[in-house]
């Protein structure tokens, strides 16, 4: 018995560690070290830097690399296997020793939405309920989320599948230009701006490269179409076009006074009252058919915490979108 009980002891001290393997794991599922990276919230770096030290602690290579590709090895596929079933168990019962404790709420959002929309809000939430102890997560895969990640809530435009989720629509997109108080004044003071205008001066563009919704996408040609009278001109200047797929640069760049950017109401509007940026035209698109959504684990509807974050969010977007019908209501008069 006492030798049975040393060679455990023996085989836990020689054991490759937790953070290791799970690096390990979801590189296998997704046979990629980025994808990995984007599941674990950590750099590709990192899980490069796991996996190396996985592989000199065991001795043998667990990943073919070909380029950009990666497929397992012999010895790889003998570790996926049976270190996946064991990272899940664990992953499972630590979520269901989280969910125990009352006072925790897990929430997942985009890079996006998190630096431009609830940053500055979380303030006012911990001021208000400091007991509540808040996991914020960030990913852009909501579509299909992760075993390893299972959050209380979720805030997207992309629904994911799983079926323990119930998703209820939270606020609609309206689209309108800004730019910065230094741009307005270089190209557009004092003249009476018609919407189509904006496009003869330098503006800043969401692209389409890594965008979930093709259908939803919102751009320039988007706004031209709007309000073009069908003479079919393209009055965007492409040589004064900035374009980038990271919706946090394209609005550093429009406060930086670099050209006229489409903004989200929901990311723009506090810049616009801390009069960072300004509307050059009072138009706007606005899509009632297309929604941020709240989405929350079936698990975590009746949880005091739960109710109370609800509760707040509540307020917090009922107040911006408020906003937004005050403005148009002033600008029809």
């Amino acid at each position: 018995m006492q030798k049975k009980q040393m060679f455990a002891d023996r085989l836990l001290a020689q054991m490759p560690s937790l953070r290791a393997l799970r690096c390990f794991v979801t590189a296998a599922r997704y046979e990629s070290f980025t994808q990995a990276a984007e599941v674990l919230c950590v750099t590709q770096a990192a899980i490069s830097r796991q996996i190396k030290e996985l592989e000199d602690s065991l001795e043998v290579a667990l990943f073919e690399r070909t380029g950009r590709h990666i497929a397992l090895t012999d010895a790889g596929r003998i570790l996926y296997n049976a270190s996946y079933l064991s990272i899940m168990n664990i992953a499972e019962a630590a979520e269901a020793v989280r969910r125990t404790d009352r006072h925790a709420l897990t929430i997942a959002v985009s890079h996006t939405f998190s630096a431009l929309w609830l940053s500055f809000r979380l303030p006012s939430f911990r001021k208000r309920f400091p007991e509540i102890r808040l996991h914020v997560m960030v990913t852009e895969h909501f579509m299909e989320l992760d075993d390893l990640m299972q959050p209380d809530i979720i805030i997207t435009k992309n629904p994911p599948r799983e079926p323990e989720y119930e998703i209820e629509p939270l606020f609609h997109d309206v689209v309108y230009p800004v730019c910065s108080p230094s741009f307005h004044e270089r190209h557009f003071h004092g003249r009476s701006l018609k919407p189509l205008d904006l496009l003869a001066h330098p503006t800043l563009n969401l692209s389409l490269l890594g965008r979930a919704q093709v259908c939803e996408h919102v751009d320039w040609r988007v706004w031209r179409n709007r309000f073009q009278q069908g003479d079919g001109s393209d009055r965007l200047v492409e040589n004064e076009h900035l374009e980038s797929n990271d919706y946090r640069l394209l609005v550093a760049q429009a406060e930086a006074g670099e050209g006229t950017l489409l903004g989200w109401h929901h990311l723009v509007h506090r810049q616009v009252e801390q009069g960072r940026l300004l509307r050059p035209v009072q138009d706007a698109l606005e899509f009632h058919d297309r929604h941020h959504y709240l989405i929350t684990h079936q698990n975590a509807r009746m949880r005091p915490e739960y109710q109370q974050f609800r509760e707040w969010l509540g307020e917090e977007v009922g107040a911006m979108m408020g906003e937004w019908r005050s403005v148009e209501i002033e600008a029809a008069k």
